[in-house]
């Protein structure tokens, strides 16, 4: 009888040296820690890249902005990468112009107002595995504005000649947007919606403060892997 506490003790003992010996080689095998909820799973990484096309007002005019964005795709989810746009309308200012005149310029014709901005792009996707989902993009970065005319000056060869003049400032923006995506094929993506253009103040002759803020609405072409 009194054999039988001792195989007991035994018994306990080795099935402790058992229990350690498989943590010891399961932490030998997998050091990846363990969560509560679900497995652990490797994150798919990917790219994309495209045009963008957005109508805007500025200083009271439509304008049309053309640029691009792109960036790297982090596990379907959201995009981090660069996105920049450039206006291409020519918008003229006439009081710009008579500020001009009234300090002796003879302007050949009229001034018009040139603008471009760009910067990091986050981008947020809700529902990234859906045919049709939202992306919440969002610029944060810097540009430039300014006027672009040509003034009559006299040189020392007696004859009339043209002097390309410009006033440019450099300005802040960060301009949250969404979009509604549909995926077209496989690699094409196409994304319709708006967004708030907020800059610093501008400090230009005869231009609003508050001239480059304001609603964006356009398209843009996503190509890539998504």
């Amino acid at each position: 009888m009194n054999k039988i506490p001792t195989l007991l003790r035994g018994a306990s003992l080795a099935l402790v040296i058992a229990a350690c010996t498989s943590a010891t080689h399961g932490q030998d095998t997998d050091r990846t820690p363990r969560t509560l909820f679900g497995k652990d799973q490797e994150m798919d990484h990917s790219g994309w890249g495209g045009p963008s096309t957005h109508f805007t007002t500025i200083m009271g005019r439509e304008g049309l902005l053309v640029g691009g964005r792109g960036g790297w795709l982090i596990d379907h989810g959201i995009t981090i990468g660069l996105a920049g746009h450039g206006l291409v309308t020519d918008l003229p200012n006439k009081n710009y112009d008579a500020y001009r005149i009234a300090f002796g310029d003879s302007l050949r014709r009229g001034s018009q107002f040139r603008m471009g901005y760009g910067g990091l792009l986050i981008e947020p996707i809700i529902a990234p595995m859906s045919p049709v989902h939202i992306s919440l993009p969002i610029i944060i970065g810097a540009g430039g504005c300014g006027y672009q005319t040509y003034a009559r000056t006299y040189g020392h060869d007696d004859y009339d000649h043209f002097q390309y003049r410009d006033d440019y400032q450099a300005f802040f923006v960060v301009e949250p947007g969404i979009e509604l995506e549909v995926n077209i094929i496989k690699l094409v993506r196409l994304g319709v919606g708006a967004s708030y253009r907020y800059t610093t103040d501008i400090d230009l002759p005869e231009t609003p403060k508050d001239a480059l803020r304001g609603f964006n609405a356009g398209v843009t072409v996503k190509v890539g892997r998504f």
